[in-house]
């Protein structure tokens, strides 16, 4: 038997520290996953829009009216139209997003997510 080796493997306690990190990063995707996935529907309404030839000859408001109505088909509750910055200068339509989602993990810790992008067309043909 002195020349056998000895097995190693993970202890009992090993494994209960290797299931809490999964138990806790399992809970962290499964609360981020949807404010990531609201951010893409925000993201191809936005670009949607300004992809339609009509939006170089609206307004501010009405590319602002016209998002709103699209966050309401797509249930978006993270922000609304008014939380946009809509300019058109120079020819150039823009949209900048600037929002951040807390989500709790558990007791007082908690997901901070925050989302910042611009979107623009050039609005000549």
């Amino acid at each position: 038997m002195k020349g056998r080796a000895r097995q190693g493997g993970l202890s009992l306690l090993g494994w209960i520290v290797v299931l809490i990190v999964l138990a806790v990063f399992g809970t962290a995707a499964f609360r981020m996953v949807p404010a990531y996935m609201e951010y893409n529907t925000i993201k191809s309404a936005t670009v949607s829009l300004l992809g339609d030839s009509k939006t170089a000859l609206m307004s501010e408001r009405e590319i602002r009216d016209a998002l709103g109505k699209r966050f309401v088909i797509n249930q978006i509750d993270a922000i609304t139209a008014n939380d946009l910055v809509v300019s058109k200068e120079g020819g150039r339509v823009s949209v900048a997003v600037d929002y951040e989602v807390r989500e709790p993990l558990f007791y007082n810790v908690s997901v901070v997510m925050t989302f910042q992008d611009t979107f623009s067309k050039s609005a000549a043909p």
